[in-house]
């Protein structure tokens, strides 16, 4: 699983998990129920300390501890084992707020919001209910019964997150392009990638340079122009197909 600094890491208990065993919470644990916005009776989804994933409902929840029921162990791990940030420009007409959750869905571990040429510029983000893409990961997240949650990070220039150590960190990096002529092609092995969508309106000529320059290769999904949402969840799958954990057989 991808490296999440608290609050957003997995929930990990540190016994061994039963079902129908009941558990005590620590103050680190309550404090991550919080902000995943788990109430009293309300299910949510940790690991125990062999690694196994569990469902658990809330009993209590107190300032400083809580007590949780388990109820089912997870026959398979709800979080994808590679670490995908997502680089996303801006979309316009709120679909910020659809692009988000369907991210999470398909196990992104955070997403990077950046201003392109063609985006939605930094005046427009109120109007995009910029302050409303937490939450709408966090709901995500619970609905898919991830453990962890996407980190949204605060809107940025494209070059400076290109120049940030997310990017360059990044074992491998890709940004979708429909006018690249040549695809990379994604082999498996790397354990942390960066991938890059751009706005309607596609990547200016600079910012295809700039992001070549910054170690990413191009790839093409197909002949045809997507509309940017669809775009971002293609580009998703297709390397969480090819190197996380959507493949046949997985």
């Amino acid at each position: 699983m991808a490296d999440l600094l608290f609050p957003f890491a997995p929930i990990r208990h540190p016994h061994r998990l039963v079902v129908d065993g009941r558990i005590q919470l620590d103050a680190q644990e309550v404090e991550a129920l919080r902000f995943r916005q788990v109430n009293v009776s309300e299910a949510f989804t940790l690991a125990d300390s062999g690694g196994r994933f569990f469902r658990a409902s809330l009993q209590s929840l107190g300032p400083k501890g809580g007590e949780a029921l388990v109820y089912e162990k997870m026959e398979r791990s709800p979080e994808s084992p590679l670490s995908l940030t997502l680089v996303c420009a801006v979309l316009a007409r709120q679909r910020m707020l659809l692009v988000a959750p369907k991210a999470t869905e398909l196990g992104v571990t955070r997403i990077l919001p950046v201003i392109t040429e063609h985006s939605v510029q930094a005046s427009g983000l109120e109007h995009e209910k910029a302050h409303a893409w937490p939450n709408a990961v966090i709901r995500a997240a619970r609905q898919c019964r991830r453990s962890s949650v996407p980190e949204v990070r605060t809107t940025r220039p494209l070059a400076e997150v290109l120049a940030g150590e997310t990017w360059r960190d990044a074992q491998a990096r890709f940004y979708l392009d429909d006018r690249a002529t040549a695809t990379a092609r994604l082999q498996p092995g790397p354990g942390s990638v960066c991938l890059a969508v751009g706005p309607e309106g596609g990547w200016s000529n600079a910012e295809r340079e700039l992001l070549q320059r910054s170690g990413a290769a191009p790839l093409a999904l197909g002949g045809r122009v997507l509309r940017a949402e669809t775009a971002v969840i293609a580009g998703i799958f297709l390397v969480q197909y090819a190197l996380g954990d959507l493949g046949v057989g997985e």
